[in-house]
């Protein structure tokens, strides 16, 4: 038996499966910050710099969970909401509603959009995930299957 097929044996599939985890996770983290620059999201570098993933739990590979963390007004950016009216601040108020909005009610310095730096991000990445643990699942079958066939060809006679 070739060391690649030692490596995807049924005993070493739970640490095979955290290394995968964790390597992904690493590579989302660099992704979601390579949107964030590209997209110049953030001059204080607040929410590039949040991102935090962590292996939850591995349990034999019966279940694996994976936490991505990162600073919540990232959502915000990537739904384009935000800079908003103040909590206080209604229309009855008026000379300090209208001072800085249109007709409309919309800031005029402040111009909201979307930057949508997560959710094609995330949505390939957690195709990709899937891939690549049904690539080692597959791996692991075969390396499992193949420690139990015979060594000597099996001959069938009728």
């Amino acid at each position: 038996m070739s060391t690649t097929e030692e490596q995807f044996l049924p005993q070493n599939f739970a640490q095979n499966e955290r290394e995968l985890a964790q390597a992904w996770l690493k590579y989302t983290i660099e992704h979601f910050q390579a949107n964030i620059k590209r997209l110049k999201i953030g001059s204080t570098q607040e929410l590039y710099n949040s991102f935090v993933g962590t292996l939850v739990s591995a349990a034999a590979g019966d279940e694996l969970r994976l936490r991505l963390a990162y600073a919540i007004q990232g959502m915000y950016t990537d739904m384009g909401v935000g800079r908003g009216m103040g909590l206080g601040v209604t229309k009855a108020q008026g000379r300090d509603y209208y001072e800085l909005r249109n007709s409309r009610g919309q800031l005029l310095r402040h111009q909201r959009r979307a930057k949508r730096w997560y959710s094609k991000q995330m949505a390939f990445d957690q195709k990709r995930l899937a891939e690549l643990a049904s690539d080692l699942w597959g791996k692991t079958l075969i390396a499992s299957v193949s420690t139990l066939v015979p060594e000597q060809p099996v001959q069938l006679t009728f």
